[in-house]
């Protein structure tokens, strides 16, 4: 969601500021629609993939994250290169606060921080992604492709959680696990808030400046900004 641009505004002016700047030059139409995606967005679960080999099963499942009103996806230590990231995730990529972890580490130690549970996805787990608890807020952990999640993902994660299969496959393509993990925590979530989002005010207003930022042209938001810098 946020390019290098976005960010340095999101962090240095008032999101309501940018919101009354930008406004004035956002669609009617585009206006409704981002009101319509803001009343569906969670920041209580979020997505993280470690190590990913091929960065397009990680970029197919942040555009699945969008579509299902998740509002940040971590990848962490990937293993391949995001090219096309814009023609895989069909524009998903500019919705969404995608954040690229160089370690493990520093990825634990931002959930840490943030009082953020961890649930990591283990075929060999004997509790259900049904179980998953959500009364705290939770990252949804899916590992690499091949080996899965790291032994130092797994001790960090406060459950491991499996997706039930009755067939022959003994495992589940990296996006569609998270596909499955996210629609039945995302709606048990909705259900449980008897709502469709769970942001605050000032999370709302922090996504909408961003996305009317994303909404025009980036010569016209450079114009704008000089006028309050």
């Amino acid at each position: 969601m946020k390019n290098s641009k976005t960010k340095q505004l999101i962090d240095t002016i008032p999101s309501p500021t940018l919101v009354d700047l930008f406004e004035p030059y956002v669609t009617d139409k585009r206006k409704a629609r981002i009101d319509e995606v803001l009343s569906g967005r969670l920041s209580s679960i979020q997505l993280a993939i470690e190590a990913p080999s091929d960065i397009n099963n990680a970029l197919a499942a942040i555009r699945t994250s969008e579509a299902l009103g998740i509002a940040n996806v971590h990848i962490i230590c990937p293993e391949g290169t995001a090219g096309q990231a814009r023609r895989i995730t069909q524009g998903a990529i500019y919705w969404v606060d995608v954040t690229y972890h160089e370690t493990l580490d520093e990825f634990i130690q931002i959930m840490h921080q943030k009082n953020i549970k961890l649930a990591g996805g283990r075929v060999t787990a004997t509790k259900s992604v049904s179980e998953i608890p959500l009364t705290d807020p939770i990252c949804i952990m899916i590992g690499n492709e091949q080996r899965g999640l790291s032994e130092a993902a797994q001790t960090a994660c406060n459950i491991e959680y499996k997706i039930p299969m009755f067939g022959m496959s003994e495992s589940l393509n990296l996006s569609v696990s998270a596909a499955i993990s996210l629609f039945d925590t995302s709606s048990r979530k909705r259900q449980a808030l008897k709502r469709n989002s769970d942001l605050s005010h000032e999370q709302v207003q922090t996504l909408k400046a961003a996305y009317y930022i994303n909404s025009i042209a980036p010569r016209l938001v450079d114009s704008l900004t000089r006028i309050i810098e």
